[in-house]
């Protein structure tokens, strides 16, 4: 764990302020990265903001070329941390979630965390990074470096946060990223149901 990331504030939201000062981003308007509405996928073609971001094939190995270099990155735990939150990660349109994600993110954009799968409670470590240019997010959990999970920095800021999931480089799916708040999850599972 790294430090300043103790386990209390890996529960804190962080907010566009504290993200855009930690990451130098003076006055770069968010990105929000909504999948399905201004990240569409059109035939062969995929279109951020009505741009065309090239093939579907090339798209998703951007993805994975960012996420790998952040796995390769040195960033020692012992460095500074910016906590993200903690997440839970839903199919869209689904309740139950299928696991937890705790993110964090230094100044030179390297994302580093835990996935926990809700059912197993097997924790495996979370590397990737954030492309300062784009504000593109995406990141790998465990072993497994064909899929990946991709969002928008500012999207992580937001209490839901839409996020793409690439199976190798030719499937995609849609989940949602909702922040977690320790207090109240706590709370809403101690509490009983009355009649």
């Amino acid at each position: 764990m790294a430090a300043g990331w103790g386990a209390n504030n890996a529960w804190r939201a962080a907010t566009w302020n504290s993200v855009g000062a930690w990451m130098d981003y003076p006055q770069t308007a968010p990105v929000y990265y909504d999948y399905g509405n201004n990240v569409t996928y059109e035939d062969d073609r995929v279109y951020v903001n009505g741009e065309d971001a090239g093939t579907t094939e090339q798209y998703s190995k951007q993805a994975s070329a960012l996420a790998q270099s952040g796995a390769a990155a040195e960033a020692p735990s012992d460095g500074e941390w910016l906590p993200l939150g903690v997440f839970a990660l839903a199919k869209a349109n689904q309740e139950n979630s299928i696991v937890t994600i705790q993110l964090a993110v230094n100044k030179q954009g390297v994302i580093r965390g835990n996935d926990t799968d809700t059912k197993t409670e097997k924790t495996m470590v979370i590397q990737g990074a954030v492309d300062k240019q784009t504000q593109r997010v995406a990141f790998t959990v465990g072993g497994n470096k064909s899929n990946l999970i991709e969002t928008g920095l500012y999207n992580l800021t937001k209490d839901e946060a839409p996020a793409l999931v690439h199976v190798g480089n030719d499937k995609t799916a849609q989940y949602l990223l909702v922040h977690l708040d320790k207090d109240k999850d706590a709370q809403a599972a101690n509490e009983t149901p009355t009649s």
